[in-house]
């Protein structure tokens, strides 16, 4: 019984230690903590004042690489085709033989020429003829003037049928406008064609354009000689727009930019790339680093510095790109904007300001 009673006195001592000693220590913890706060410096913040510059906004499209110049040959007649002398992959010059067709007016026309060459040969007997009784007296002005006004007309039917003939002998021999290489040519000997029968597709020259599509935001901020990048894998390439259309497509609702690709663009035809464009600019506007903005229930402020206190304001901002933000109202060129994010900051808080 005795042992138990000592055992409960030890505890009840050790207790009472313990509390003494916590009585005397935490209030000076407590009274440490409670003085070094007080005594934190405050922080440390940059200051800069709103600038005047630039700001552009960038977007990712697909486009396709196709050839400067693109010429689709087509036939102006119907006909079965007799020869073909070209084939894809083959680099032709401009009037070139790419295939021949069988044209059945060709003969027609032949024969029409012959017949006006017939009557312009007895239309120049007879002028001759006239010309000497004429000149003797033995026919009238009258005669004279017919004869001289049929052979005009036999020369100049002549000339007309010789003229379709021409035509139609062109029309059968099927040749190339312009120098490039053949991308494809569908067509085969004893296919019959009409003008509405693609033949083949020729590239000229070596140069290359990028054609991509666009929404009216996008288009409505680019102009003929600005540059774009593309990319293809993981090289870039300058180009320059040359083209913008303006009518929109009526299936995608998009509007078609082509745009004219460095001569050292490694880039083969009919591949896709992407095109980095300018989808939105602003020129000389006031504008701070992005970092600078915080949004209040959705509202843009900035913290500025006056005497050493972060003072609260609220702005209206535009657009915005990784190192920028413009700014539209709120602020004035003097202002001394805090452009150090912090989590310490509030209105009227202490803070060092450094330039």
């Amino acid at each position: 019984m005795k042992g138990k009673l000592k055992g409960k006195m030890k505890i009840v001592i050790i207790a009472s230690v313990i509390i003494v000693i916590a009585a005397v220590i935490v209030p000076r913890i407590l009274g440490a903590n409670q003085s070094e706060y007080e005594e934190s410096t405050p922080p440390t913040v940059e200051i800069v004042h709103p600038k005047t510059g630039n700001i552009e906004l960038k977007s990712s499209l697909i486009g396709k690489i196709e050839p400067s110049k693109v010429e689709e040959v087509y036939p102006k007649i119907s006909g079965e085709v007799t020869s073909v002398r070209v084939k894809a992959g083959q680099n032709v010059s401009a009037g070139q033989v790419i295939c021949t067709i069988d044209n059945k007016q060709l003969e027609t026309a032949s024969i029409g020429m012959q017949s006006n060459q017939i009557t312009l040969s007895d239309a120049k007997t007879a002028m001759t003829r006239a010309e000497a009784l004429y000149a003797s007296g033995d026919i009238s002005t009258q005669s004279y003037e017919d004869t001289k006004n049929a052979l005009s007309k036999a020369q100049l039917a002549y000339e007309s049928a010789s003229n379709e003939y021409n035509n139609q002998s062109g029309y059968s021999t099927i040749t190339a406008s312009t120098s490039g290489l053949v991308e494809s040519c569908d067509v085969e000997v004893y296919d019959n064609v009409g003008p509405q029968t693609k033949l083949c597709v020729i590239s000229g020259g070596s140069d290359k354009v990028v054609s991509f599509d666009a929404t009216e935001r996008i288009t409505k901020n680019m102009k003929v000689g600005d540059k774009l990048s593309v990319e293809k894998g993981g090289t870039k390439y300058e180009g320059t727009i040359s083209e913008i259309s303006t009518m929109v497509d009526q299936t995608s609702g998009l509007f078609r930019i082509k745009a004219t690709l460095d001569k050292k663009a490694a880039l083969a035809t009919g591949t896709s790339a992407t095109v980095n464009v300018i989808s939105e600019r602003v020129d000389n506007v006031m504008t701070i680093p992005a970092d600078a903005v915080y949004y209040e229930n959705g509202k843009a402020l900035v913290y500025t510095y006056e005497n050493g206190k972060a003072r609260k304001v609220f702005i209206e901002v535009g657009i915005s790109d990784d190192k920028n933000i413009q700014v539209i109202s709120g602020l004035s060129n003097s202002d001394k904007v805090i452009s150090t994010w912090s989590s310490e900051l509030y209105e009227g808080a202490s803070v060092n300001g450094v330039n």
